[in-house]
Parts: C-alpha cells; sequence; structure tokens
C-alpha cells in the first residue's frame, strides 16, 4: 500500500454500530425521559387550559343568559329539513346504484347495435285496435318483462327503455303469395319493434325473444279482440349513433350531479340553522361542563416522547459514529493504519458507574467469550505481544528504548503504561506522550529505537492515528503497533 495515498475506505460493520448504540444506553434512555416529560408535560399544560376555556365559557353563558335574545328555531323547520335530506339522501343512493348497474349507462352512444322487426298486420275494421294493443304490450313493459324472463342479463326497466314501437298508416304493405308488395286498404298496416343493445349478439337474442313474445300476444289478441293475420316482413341489425341514448346518458348523470348539490346544500342549511339558533335538546343528566382528563392525555403523549426520544438519539448516534471520525471497529486495524494491533484491553473499571451491571451485560454480549479474561490478563496478552513484534523487527540490532505515544487522553493511559512498564522487563519505556499534539514529544521521536502507539476506542481520532503513523515512519522510526483501550 502506497503511504503517500491520501485516500482511503472505511467499511461500517452494522453490528458494530448496534452495539455502539448499546453502550450508550444512558444517553437514550435520557433523552427518552427527558422528550416524554416534555411532551406529557406540554399536552398536560394545553388540556388544563383547554378545561378552563370550557369552564369560564360556560359562567359566561350562565350570567348572560337572562340579558340574551335567544332566537328559538322551529322544531316543525328542522323536521323538514331533515325528512328531506333523508328522502335525498335515499333517492340518491337509488340514482347512484342506477349509474352503477344500469346497461344503458354504460353503452357506448357512438356504437349501438340496434335491431328492427318490421311486421304486416292485417285486421280489417279491428286494425285500430289491434295496434292500439300492440302498442301498450310495449310500452307498458309487458314485452319487456317477458324477453327478461327468456335472458336476464338486462335488467327490465332497461329493457323497457331500449324497446320502442312505432307504426305508420303512410305505409300501408300487404304481402301476396309470390312476396310482393302492393298498396293495400286501410284494413292492414306495418309497424315496428326496434330493440337497441351494447352488443350484436344480445340484439340478436332479444329480436329472437321479441318476435316468440309478439306472436304468442297475436294469439291471445284473436279472441280478446278479433280475428288478425301478423306477418313479419323483415329482421333487420345495424350498428349506429343514437343520439337519444347519449342525450339520456348526459341528462342522467346531470340530474345525478344536481341532486348530489341539492342534498349538500340542505345539509348547509340545516348545520347553519342549528348553529345560529338554540335548538332543544336532552337535558344532561349531571348539569356540569364535560372536561377532558389531562392525565390520560399526558400519558399518551409521553409514550409518544419515549418513541420519538429513542429514534432522534439513534439517529444522532449513527451520524456520531459514521461522521465523527473517531476510532470505533479494530476488524480492519492494519489494513486501516498500517500497522498490527498488539492488543485490546478493557479499562480495568475502577471508576464504578450506575447501572454498571448493564455496561457489563453489553460488553459479554459483543464480546462473548473474551470478555470473561481480566484486566490483569488483558495486560500480560498484549505485553507478549509487544515482546513478540519487537523480536521480530530487531533481527539485526536489539531494541532498547521504546516510545509509547498515542492521542488519547494522558489521564486515561496511565493505568496501562504503569502495567506494560511492569510486563515489559528489560525494555525502557518512555512516558505517555502526544507526538501530534507536542512538538517537543514528535523532536524526541527521533531519539527512540521504535514506538508503541497507545489509542482508545470511540476517543482517539482516526485522522491522528494515521498522522503520528506517518510522523513515526517519516523519521525511520521503527513502529511496533498499537493497543486499543476500551
Amino acid at each position: 500500500m502506497d503511504e503517500n495515498q491520501e485516500f482511503r475506505q472505511e467499511e461500517i460493520n452494522l453490528m458494530d454500530l448496534i452495539f455502539y448504540c448499546l453502550e450508550k444506553w444512558r444517553w437514550i434512555v435520557a433523552f427518552m425521559l427527558i422528550l416524554a416529560v416534555a411532551a406529557g408535560a406540554y399536552k398536560y399544560r394545553g388540556v388544563v387550559k383547554e378545561n378552563q376555556a370550557k369552564q369560564e365559557a360556560a359562567i359566561s353563558a350562565e350570567e348572560d343568559e337572562d340579558e340574551v335574545n335567544i332566537v328559538k328555531v322551529d322544531l316543525q323547520s328542522v323536521s323538514y329539513y331533515e325528512q328531506a335530506i333523508a328522502e335525498n339522501t335515499n333517492a340518491l343512493e337509488r340514482q347512484k346504484e342506477y349509474l352503477e348497474n344500469s346497461v344503458v349507462m354504460d353503452m357506448d352512444s357512438y356504437h349501438i347495435s340496434t335491431g328492427t322487426l318490421s311486421y304486416y298486420l292485417e285486421g280489417g275494421e279491428h286494425v285500430d285496435s289491434l295496434l292500439a294493443a300492440f302498442g301498450a304490450y310495449v310500452s307498458d313493459g309487458r314485452l319487456a318483462e317477458r324477453m327478461h324472463s327468456a335472458d336476464a342479463t338486462v335488467s327490465v326497466e332497461d329493457l323497457r327503455y331500449l324497446t320502442s314501437f312505432s307504426n305508420s298508416f303512410d305505409a300501408i304493405y300487404q304481402v301476396t303469395s309470390n312476396q310482393t308488395i302492393r298498396t293495400a286498404a286501410p284494413e292492414s298496416t306495418v309497424f315496428q319493434i326496434e330493440i337497441r343493445m351494447p352488443e350484436e349478439t344480445s340484439c340478436r337474442a332479444y329480436l329472437k325473444s321479441a318476435d316468440e313474445a309478439l306472436v304468442s300476444y297475436s294469439a291471445k289478441l284473436q279472441s280478446e279482440v278479433g280475428e288478425h293475420k301478423l306477418t313479419l316482413l323483415s329482421s333487420t341489425q345495424s350498428d349506429m349513433m343514437d343520439t337519444d341514448i347519449k342525450n339520456y346518458q348526459d341528462n342522467t348523470r346531470t340530474a345525478y350531479l344536481t341532486a348530489v348539490r341539492n342534498l349538500q346544500a340542505l345539509r348547509t342549511e340545516l348545520e347553519t340553522l342549528r348553529n345560529t339558533a338554540e335548538i332543544p335538546e336532552e337535558p344532561d343528566e349531571t348539569g356540569a361542563v364535560v372536561l377532558a382528563d389531562p392525565k390520560s392525555a399526558a400519558v399518551k403523549y409521553a409514550v409518544v416522547g419515549l418513541v420519538l426520544g429513542a429514534f432522534v438519539v439513534c439517529f444522532v448516534l449513527m451520524l456520531l459514529y459514521m461522521m465523527g471520525g473517531k476510532l470505533q471497529n479494530t476488524d480492519n486495524f492494519k489494513m486501516e493504519f498500517g500497522m498490527p494491533l498488539l492488543g485490546v484491553v478493557r479499562d480495568s473499571g475502577k471508576k464504578k458507574k450506575l447501572f454498571g451491571f448493564i455496561d457489563n451485560w453489553v460488553f459479554r454480549l459483543k464480546e462473548g467469550s473474551y470478555a470473561s479474561i481480566g484486566f490483569e490478563e488483558q495486560i500480560k496478552m498484549a505485553a507478549s505481544n509487544v515482546q513478540a513484534a519487537i523480536a521480530r523487527m530487531s533481527s539485526d540490532q536489539e531494541m532498547q528504548k521504546v516510545m509509547l505515544a498515542g492521542t488519547m487522553a494522558e489521564k486515561d493511559a496511565a493505568a496501562l503504561c504503569a502495567k506494560l512498564s511492569s510486563e515489559l522487563q528489560g525494555i525502557s519505556l518512555s512516558p505517555y506522550m502526544q507526538i501530534v499534539y507536542q512538538s517537543s514529544a514528535l523532536k524526541e521521536l527521533e531519539n527512540y529505537d521504535g514506538v508503541l502507539f497507545l489509542e482508545k476506542k470511540g476517543a482517539s481520532s482516526s485522522a491522528m492515528i494515521q498522522q503520528e503513523r506517518k510522523s513515526a515512519s517519516d523519521r525511520n522510526v521503527t513502529v511496533l503497533g498499537a493497543i486499543v483501550l476500551y
């Protein structure tokens, strides 16, 4: 790896980040409690003020009751509005159901499959009565009911609208045996049954059903009205635009929107009437103003404050972990700083902390079986690694003087330096120095055969560690490695 290379990559260990947040559990708990108390107190104060305002308004209303002329609402007017709103609501629901389910409203008015049945009717002097009977059969919905019984795809109401009857006395025809058409006497006429459908298949089926119904009805009229002869001249189908259906759809939708606006207007008028006048209400059993419970409201806000506090402080800790530039993870220490990690020593723990057992539990959870190794034993292991490093790097010339340097505070390194001095017999160790902060220590570095860096996790700066290692390398001082204090 090129020592002049200024750029380096850092890996964020998710598990290490989680344990970093767990180690700061005091911060998390404190901020959660602070935010919970603040949120609960804020809500409690707000509810108390709201209750006071209600009580003052009630007292003011009682004092002014004899002086204010209260307009009484006509119960009959209120009843009228309520009844009108109920009726309009029911009508609106029926219109909405019709718009959603009606075949007519879903039809494309520019592509309507239109079928026409043309009949030639010979009835002599009864032709007028017969025409009226056939016309009534179509218009009053009996034909629609008959077609619906054969095919229930389309509702009776839609079939009644989509089926029409027409006749003309201006074009009178008679069918002879050789199927030629000639002008006939007024005792005969032609009428048409028109059926409009969205699809050609359904139109053909309903044309067939209508023809069967008319033939059956004709047989019934033989005895009820008079003898006659009904002949089917033609059955045709075509696809065309129907302006009547388009206008019907537009008018129906417009009527629905108008009904919605009318219902909204009625509700607004009733609300205005109730707000501007006194409406007799059921008497309150207690006769007192209903007040909110400030304690329950405060507890709810406190719970929200707890959750929000935990989220905020964890987010801040995550930013500090990633952007603080401190030594947090030692898994890739050699790759990151270019020197071996000779030992990881946990603080002796002589300084007792409140709820320290939680810190011990987090440490055991993180380190596993390594957590059971005591402070003295960790020092011995680190000293053994230092001796091995000295033996490995001083093969030609024995290393006598080693400087203890680092970036953590001198008071944090005091106990570690004292223990290392007692374990490393035969090697002259300097007092703890900070070569990146003290010019005298940097100058004195040249008088030592090697340097051992002492760093502290979460306190030592990664950039400063890089700088002190580079300073030692520039002065040809052997870098033994580093010991990290937790």
